[in-house]
């Protein structure tokens, strides 16, 4: 009878971790974000450009600037594309490293806060993962596409 109570604490306590491990939401907070937008939900009120990258025109001009936010509440990234001049169009996206899911943004419109025309993606969670962001500015008829990415964060 003790051989038996003896493996059955150690079993109960094994199963119990499992489940507390399984039940922990651990990301799942943030995982809650994902898709959201940064501004409705308030958690572009914490952010912070955790990374950014220019986007040159020919490697000479910045005509542009792709930036990884980061919200320090809400634990979520997205990416914000600037373009600084009317003859560009800008495209930018999120995507998270781990499942390479994405969101895009494109059509932005123009900022005056900003000094640019801007447009941002919806979030990610980035708990215990990692993101970057990407950017494309492209001269409006048929011109040529520049592009620039962040690094992980």
């Amino acid at each position: 009878m003790k051989l038996k109570r003896w493996l059955t604490v150690p079993l109960v306590a094994v199963i119990a971790a499992v489940v507390v491990a399984v039940v922990t939401p651990g990301t799942a907070q943030a995982a809650t974000y994902d898709g959201a937008d940064p501004i409705a939900t308030g958690c572009a009120n914490t952010a912070i450009t955790a990374k950014a990258s220019n986007i040159y025109n020919e490697g000479v001009t910045v005509i542009g600037q792709i930036q990884l936010r980061y919200s320090t509440a809400c634990r979520t990234v997205w990416a914000r594309i600037l373009a600084y001049d009317t003859p560009y169009q800008a495209t930018g996206g999120v995507t998270r490293d781990t499942d390479l899911y994405t969101f895009y943004c494109h059509n932005p419109t123009w900022s005056s806060s900003l000094g640019a025309y801007s447009c941002f993606t919806k979030m990610l969670n980035d708990r215990n993962v990692t993101s970057y962001a990407y950017g494309y500015a492209a001269q409006y008829y048929g011109g040529t596409v520049f592009y620039n990415d962040t690094p992980s964060y």
